[in-house]
């Protein structure tokens, strides 16, 4: 998938410049155009490639960020611009056909030196650009450059969602707030984690959940940020993602655990009348594929593992909406899942479906309610179109009695 990727973006490389120039008449030489696109390009994918953006390297990340921005742009473009060029080229063939016709009705056919100067002209003018052309071409230059800055400015914010789940059993309501795929690093710093702290200590939760995907950079880790965190007066616990294997799970939990933040890796905790169950990161079974396994571990084998009360609802927090027919057997009356980032943006919006079949907000799974959370920050390029980076706060509520 990545080299597929990879091979589309360079044929962009090329192709843009080239189409641009043709609907819009400028630039006269492309060839520049086309060799930057392809350095920004295959600097991009390097810079993937070889995950530099893992490693504390301050001018690296920031020219992680920019080629993501760039690579965005460079994939919405290609689509506006492959959609002009076929209207272009349809278009411009009607009009050589009406060209070479014009000449023949006109002088009947007569072959003289007049006519054919007069049919030369008529076909270069079919084949240059047109009003109409430079417009289609400029607008989308705009249209694009417009969606990329938007996205872009629309990551730097959150938002709070709000959710009540009843739960046969528990005594009282209890206030949990999830906030997985925070992505410290490369794009999100000590401000960000501090607005993000400050919005959690506004709902005075109960127990807060860091779902995963916490850190995706070793930037990250510093003491000025882990410290922040002691600043909530609530209990916080820590589930991991793949992120954290990429950064090294080792380091990130130490650094975890610096921070006065609980680690559940697939163990119990019971509190506030609820146990919960914090799973490592892991596929649902043997059978599933995941294009971000870090380990030999499955949902079917690891939860039964796991001592569980009757006496006590159970709630199950694991990063990934995956395995929920184990979480249900495991008598589970909530999951709380990230990872999906709801496709983060567009037209991954479109695709992460066909991947997750529960990719963002609350679905209903027999007697399990899941929640799948759009994620706290984002990763990769940082843009959010179609989506929203979110704080999910809960509100466990004892469940009606029957009768």
């Amino acid at each position: 998938m990545f080299i597929f990727a990879g091979l589309v973006l360079i044929f962009s490389a090329f192709f843009v410049p080239f189409a641009f120039g043709r609907l819009a008449g400028w630039p006269k030489r492309v060839w520049p155009f086309q060799l930057l696109a392809l350095a920004l390009i295959v600097g991009y994918l390097g810079l993937v490639a070889s995950r530099v953006f893992i490693e504390p390297n301050v001018i690296g990340a920031v020219a992680y960020d920019f080629l993501g921005l760039f690579f965005i742009f460079q994939v919405y473009f290609l689509g506006w611009m492959l959609f002009s060029w076929l209207i272009f080229v349809v278009a411009k063939s009607i009009d050589r056909a009406r060209a070479k016709r014009e000449p023949a009705n006109r002088i009947k056919r007569k072959k003289s030196r007049a006519m054919a100067k007069y049919r030369k002209k008529v076909l270069a003018r079919a084949k240059s650009p047109t009003s109409w052309s430079r417009i289609l071409a400029l607008a989308g230059l705009a249209l694009c450059l417009g969606l990329v800055v938007y996205g872009a400015v629309r990551a730097r914010f959150f938002e709070v969602t709000r959710y009540e789940i009843p739960l046969a059993g528990l005594e009282k309501p209890v206030t949990v707030v999830h906030a997985p795929d925070l992505h410290l690093g490369n794009s999100r710093g000590k401000a960000y984690l501090e607005s993000v702290l400050e919005a959690i200590k506004a709902e005075a939760p109960d127990l807060v959940f860091y779902n995963g995907d916490l850190v995706d950079s070793k930037l990250a880790l510093r003491k000025d940020v882990f410290d922040l965190f002691k600043s909530v007066p609530a209990e916080q616990y820590f589930t991991t993602g793949n992120h954290e294997y990429y950064v090294g799970t080792d380091l990130v939990i130490d650094w975890v655990k610096q921070a006065g933040i609980k680690v559940l890796r697939s163990e119990r905790v019971i509190t506030h009348g609820i146990q919960f169950v914090g799973l490592e990161y892991m596929n649902a079974d043997r059978q599933s594929t995941d294009a971000h396994q870090v380990n030999q571990l499955a949902m079917d084998e690891e939860l039964p593992k796991i001592t569980l009360s009757p006496y006590f609802p159970l709630v199950v927090v694991h990063h990934s909406p995956v395995g929920v027919q184990y979480v249900q057997e495991a008598g589970a009356l909530a999951m709380l899942t990230g990872h999906t980032h709801g496709g983060q943006l567009f037209p991954g919006t479109l695709m992460i479906k066909s991947r997750f079949p529960m990719f963002k907000g609350r679905y209903q799974a027999g007697p399990t309610a899941v929640l799948v959370s759009q994620g706290a920050g984002t990763f990769g390029p940082m843009m959010r179109l179609g989506t929203r980076n979110e704080i999910q706060v809960i509100k466990f509520v004892p469940a009606p009695k029957a009768g």
